[in-house]
């Protein structure tokens, strides 16, 4: 089955259940800006993964980071840890990798969570369990921050297809931020696939 196929078939499989992901016309425009952006981040050739000095990233998280992007070709990704950073690095797509709290880097400076020595916090809530984990694309879209506090935890931004919004918290296999009910999860998902999969479809067609 050719790609175009597949895209085509998934455009139309999640139509409904994304026409269907909210009811607020202004949200679903808001999504939409978002997941511009999310895939706007990808459209480079390539993306500098940083991750914290004495950090190793392991093969399973590496193939999940490599893999996320699957409706164009592959940007190439390079693994370096933040010491290892040049200032052209700095002009280029960015994604943080790693446990908040052990950069160096300052992250709070970029990202609406504040960091503490086991994780994070928000609205005066702590995250500080090995499976609690964020993510947030910064307004420029050049800047992505998956961290999460522990490891062998699954990368829940890849598994829910995160970019209908700026910014989601995950606790287990929870989506914490945005609030939204849990049976509107997989329908805010779909409305990531289904944006993504028009694209693909008419980028086989150029």
């Amino acid at each position: 089955m050719s790609f175009k196929t597949i895209a085509i078939s998934l455009l139309c499989s999640t139509m409904m259940l994304a026409a269907n992901a909210l009811s607020n016309p202004d949200s679903l425009t808001t999504m939409d800006k978002n997941i511009a952006q999310m895939t706007g981040f990808y459209a480079t050739d390539t993306i500098i993964v940083v991750l914290p000095d004495d950090y190793s990233i392991n093969a399973r998280d590496e193939a999940e980071i490599r893999n996320f992007v699957f409706w164009k070709q592959k940007p190439v990704y390079v693994f370096k840890n933040e010491s290892d950073l040049t200032p052209s690095d700095f002009h280029k797509h960015l994604q943080f990798f790693g446990p908040c709290f052990r950069f160096t880097y300052p992250l709070a400076s970029e990202i609406p969570f504040t960091i503490d020595a086991l994780g994070f916090s928000f609205n005066g809530i702590a995250y500080q369990q090995p499976d609690d984990a964020f993510y947030y694309m910064n307004s420029s879209g050049n800047r992505l921050f998956t961290c999460r506090n522990g490891e062998n935890i699954p990368l829940l931004y890849v598994r829910h297809m995160a970019g209908a919004y700026q910014r989601y918290i995950f606790s287990g296999n929870s989506v914490v931020l945005p609030v939204v009910p849990e049976e509107a999860v997989q329908r805010i998902a779909s409305r990531v696939w289904f944006n993504i999969g028009r694209m693909a479809a008419v980028s086989q067609n150029l």
